[in-house]
């Protein structure tokens, strides 16, 4: 009984104060207390009600879950997805992790979301998210991994499930991986040459430090299509390399964090790129 109440506890609490309990030491360290002694490693579906997954419903999994369960999660970069999708576009979320922000243009009235991921625990949760989201038809899941190459490749399952790599990636190489498993890998030039994805019109791509390899494998999409593009950038050498390839093909580049032209300097070293 306690642990239900505490589930649909949040929902009764304003959006705007979400993010701000964690700063009031004793709420804070009482709702810690409560978190941890009934809904802790608990699994639940939790109906989003505020922000820009609202209607969302999301199998919750704490803690692991808990940003995403009080609303807080990215809000500022969802928030920017959600606005920059006009209905009936086409979407890529590469490296779609858990399916939050693949659900978030698909609310935002996206007409297809084609999401790429790898990693097998991932997709379990994500084709949960589609499952409890009937409504979501435009949600369509692609089990690979995406690079400069098709075929195989090696992948790095990480400690944290949100930081799994290609082998390939020049992000923290010298991190201990739990394990290396091998996955398919394909580029999305040929994905999308060969008739397998529709055109984009926008693509997020968050890969723990293979955004330059992806980048490579998209040139021919990426100047005929021309789709906006949302990336996360994970040191300054990939600030570097991703702004001169997008810059030599026309694109337009703007740091999310400081809303100015990357000067690999002020912003910081993991940061968001939004490239029109």
């Amino acid at each position: 009984m306690i642990s239900q109440l505490l589930q649909q506890s949040i929902s009764f609490v304003p959006w705007k104060w979400r993010s701000r309990i964690k700063d009031v030491p004793l709420i804070a360290s009482f709702q810690r207390r409560l978190i941890n002694q009934f809904l802790n490693e608990q699994k639940f579906l939790h109906t989003i009600n505020a922000g820009p997954a609202c209607g969302l419903s999301y199998p919750v999994h704490l803690p692991q879950d808990k940003s995403i369960w009080i609303g807080t999660y990215e809000v500022e970069f969802a928030t920017a997805l959600a606005e920059a999708v006009t209905p009936g576009d086409v979407c890529y979320d590469i490296g779609g992790f858990r399916g939050f922000f693949s659900a978030v243009l698909a609310l935002a009235g996206a007409k297809n979301v084609y999401i790429f991921e790898p990693l097998p625990d991932n997709c379990q949760q994500i084709r949960a998210v589609m499952a409890a989201n009937p409504n979501l038809l435009s949600m369509s899941l692609q089990n690979i991994a995406v690079g400069d190459q098709k075929g195989e490749a090696e992948f790095l399952v990480m400690p944290e499930a949100s930081m799994g790599k290609l082998s390939a990636s020049s992000f923290q190489v010298n991190a201990q991986e739990n394990e290396k498993i091998t996955v398919q890998i394909d580029t999305l030039d040929n994905l999308v040459q060969s008739g397998q994805l529709e055109k984009p019109n926008l693509i997020k791509i968050d890969v723990e430090g293979a955004e330059i390899l992806v980048l490579h494998g998209a040139i021919d999409t990426l100047q005929k299509c021309k789709p906006q593009l949302f990336i996360e950038i994970h040191s300054r050498e990939l600030a570097h390399e991703c702004n001169l390839l997008l810059t030599s093909i026309g694109y337009n580049v703007t740091v999310m964090e400081t809303h100015k032209k990357p000067d690999f300097v002020t912003e910081p070293e993991v940061c968001h790129f939004l490239a029109k």
